[in-house]
């Protein structure tokens, strides 16, 4: 088996893996970085020729994992694209979504290559989908051999797929992002323990432990943003559009049905978040595997106020907006420009946020003696309110990750999709207490012999 990650940094990143086993050559998610912009967010393309894959593999449809498929897909005519139902239906429009972003990003920063791809490009993509049901695995033949692919839940976020390749000669299971713990949208991962000659792992909270049960962060979120209201401010928690959201007003309407979070105070959201909690709506009256009922969808008022620097919300209430690390040039950006100054309210971020990030760097800052600078919107903030950050990641902890590993006993285990620093701890940590097994941190678009 030869294995390449397409990755050009060792970070999270942009997901891609070249996998060929047996013969057959499968890529297992094309995502882009959301940390990069242009061609540089891509993963390395270069190393997959035309029309040379038999399959392309998604296991979920955040952007770092699908938002490059429109681009190799037009390059490889014969590869068929295999995704859960939901993630199917969820990459289509989170591509979209991206389109437009671009587009708009094209006029803002003068980035003179976007869009990286058409509309076109996206509606030729469904007549290229195979989606699978969980634990239903189908056999294809390849040149006279044959590959049996099974998907199964991971439980990251609705959709969300760990992938598993056999041939008569060879097996490999791709875990993408796994959460072996339910949340609010979904069940925890649901993998059949089996023995794989491969096991290529996400490594994303490989640098620390969880401190608090999942359970006891969002008792205290739930806590936290009752208090706020009570005291007279606003709490903006910045959201992915995709799964946190959906989450978010979960947990909104569990705190109001306790009576913890006051039922006077709205609830407003913006962009693409609305149209997921809407699909999610839809997806749980007919899939037992997605939780999103209607009173926490009811809970949604569009957000079509002008949000100006320093000019507080007319209104106080919960405000859930995307991005979730704060990225410049989205609502949440704009809206803690809003609210920051003002004692009263609060920033309270519910999942990972990288350091480099506007949201990384905020929750560096000490409240009142420290300012924050908004760069893209000209303006410089004293962080006067209440700023915290709530452990509801959807991502295994590191621990449940090394017993998983255990349990599949590969002949070799590669670590993808995690800093260097986390790669670097499950390593020791495998080779500490698992000396048969082979462990690779593979290089950059290094291709290695497994």
């Amino acid at each position: 088996m030869i294995y390449t990650d397409l990755n050009k940094g060792v970070d999270v990143g942009s997901s891609a893996h070249l996998i060929e086993l047996d013969g057959i050559r499968v890529l297992a998610d094309c995502g882009m970085h959301p940390k990069k912009v242009g061609i540089e967010a891509l993963p390395d393309l270069n190393a997959v020729l035309d029309d040379t894959l038999d399959f392309i593999a998604i296991s979920h449809a955040h952007l770092d994992h699908v938002g490059a498929l429109p681009i190799i897909s037009r390059r490889q005519n014969f590869a068929s694209i295999l995704a859960s139902e939901v993630t199917s239906d969820l990459s289509l429009r989170m591509l979209r979504n991206s389109r437009n972003v671009m587009v708009r990003q094209r006029e803002e920063l003068g980035i003179a290559e976007y869009p990286l791809y058409s509309f076109e490009d996206i509606d030729a993509l469904r007549p290229k989908i195979l989606p699978f049901g969980f634990n239903r695995p189908r056999a294809f033949e390849v040149e006279g051999k044959r590959v049996e692919v099974e998907f199964f839940q991971s439980g990251h976020i609705p959709g969300a797929s760990a992938i598993s390749f056999r041939t008569s000669k060879q097996s490999v299971l791709y875990t993408g992002d796994i959460s072996f713990n339910a949340s609010q949208l979904i069940k925890g991962a649901n993998i059949p323990t089996r023995k794989y000659d491969v096991l290529i792992m996400e490594t994303t909270r490989g640098e620390r432990e969880r401190s608090e049960s999942y359970q006891d962060e969002c008792a205290r979120f739930i806590e936290s943003v009752g208090r706020v209201l009570r005291d007279g401010g606003s709490v903006l928690v910045p959201a992915f559009a995709l799964g946190r959201m959906q989450e978010i007003l979960q947990l909104v309407k569990n705190g109001r049905k306790s009576g913890l979070i006051p039922s006077e105070f709205p609830v407003f959201a913006a962009g693409l978040g609305i149209d997921i909690s809407e699909y999610m709506l839809r997806q749980s009256r007919k899939n037992a595997g997605v939780s999103f009922d209607k009173t926490a969808y009811e809970l949604i008022q569009p957000f079509r106020d002008e949000i100006v620097p320093a000019k507080d919300f007319s209104q106080k209430g919960i405000y859930v907006f995307g991005s979730g690390m704060m990225v410049e040039n989205t609502p949440s950006y704009a809206a803690a420009a809003a609210i920051m100054d003002h004692q009263e309210n609060a920033i309270f971020f519910v999942g990972y946020c990288d350091p480099d990030t506007p949201g990384g760097r905020l929750l560096k800052k000490a409240k009142g003696d420290e300012t924050f600078v908004f760069q893209n919107l000209g303006y410089i903030a004293r962080v006067n309110c209440k700023v915290d950050k709530f452990d509801l990641s959807s991502h295994a902890d590191r621990g449940e990750l090394i017993d998983f590993a255990l349990r599949c006993d590969p002949r070799v285990i590669v670590l993808t999709h995690g800093s260097e620093e986390s790669r670097n701890w499950f390593m020791d940590e495998l080779l500490d207490i698992a000396p048969h097994i082979g462990v690779e941190i593979a290089s950059p678009s290094v291709s290695v012999e497994l």
